[in-house]
């Protein structure tokens, strides 16, 4: 998405990490500053909704400033006092009721992806995958620690394609978590029995170039998570995912 002014002075990296005070490290008393932050959640937050068929944004500025979650922008400067945004990431803890696929229940804080969109001029492209790739190395995680709320299949294929995230186990509500998310389980790298918030939760902006090849299965199994466990039909993998 383009936008006809620029915030070179806060979108020093690819990928912009912003928080709830929408402005930019250091910039707090730059109102223009702030509006034009403002501007761009909201765009692109309706942008999102449009994509996924919602009624109402699940990302908007004023949301982002009255809650602890965290919003992953990756942008482009094609030319001086222009440049475009590729895509959002939105993320946050959650304390969930977790079952695993025995339908055994345990309570912890659980790094969430609230909000995914990359623009359609950008789609297919290889910026979805690197968007998520700095949030996993920022927050120190791996994508099968993460719930997910909402998943549209779109997702879901994009999850399975480049990290072999294949059984998803259904939690009773919005959101699903990987049967992979298991293997370590409370492992405090990714989540904290205890009710706090991970350690691997820290404020930093960078991320690395090195890209990972990954492997994709043919089909994807869902387990269902409450009571007894029970695998729904297997959904065929469209290679034309559109976050690639």
């Amino acid at each position: 998405m383009e936008f006809n002014f620029s915030i070179k002075d806060v979108a020093t990296e690819e990928v912009m990490k912003i928080d709830k005070y929408v402005d930019g490290n250091g910039h707090e008393k730059n109102d223009d500053l702030k509006d034009k932050m403002k501007l761009i959640i909201d765009e692109m937050g309706k942008a999102s909704a449009v994509a996924q068929e919602l009624k109402l944004p699940v990302t908007s500025a004023d949301k982002l400033a009255n809650s602890d979650h965290i919003l992953y922008m990756m942008t482009e400067h094609d030319k001086p006092e222009h440049f475009s945004v590729v895509g959002i990431l939105k993320m946050g803890w959650k304390k969930l009721y977790l079952y695993n696929k025995e339908g055994s229940r345990s309570e912890a804080m659980v790094y969430c992806l609230l909000d995914f969109y990359i623009h359609e001029s950008k789609q297919r492209k290889g910026y979805g995958k690197r968007l998520i790739e700095c949030m996993l190395q920022d927050i120190n995680l791996e994508a099968k620690h993460l719930a997910i709320d909402k998943p549209t299949k779109k997702l879901l294929q994009f999850m399975w394609k480049h990290y072999q995230l294949s059984k998803l186990v259904n939690q009773g509500n919005n959101f699903v978590i990987f049967e992979e998310f298991f293997d370590d389980a409370f492992d405090e790298k990714n989540h904290d029995n205890s009710g706090h918030r991970a350690l691997a939760y820290k404020r930093t902006n960078k991320c690395l170039d090195a890209m990972v090849a990954h492997k994709h299965h043919e089909h994807m199994g869902i387990v269902q998570g409450e009571g007894d466990a029970r695998v729904l039909p297997e959904v065929k993998y469209n290679q034309d995912t559109e976050f690639a």
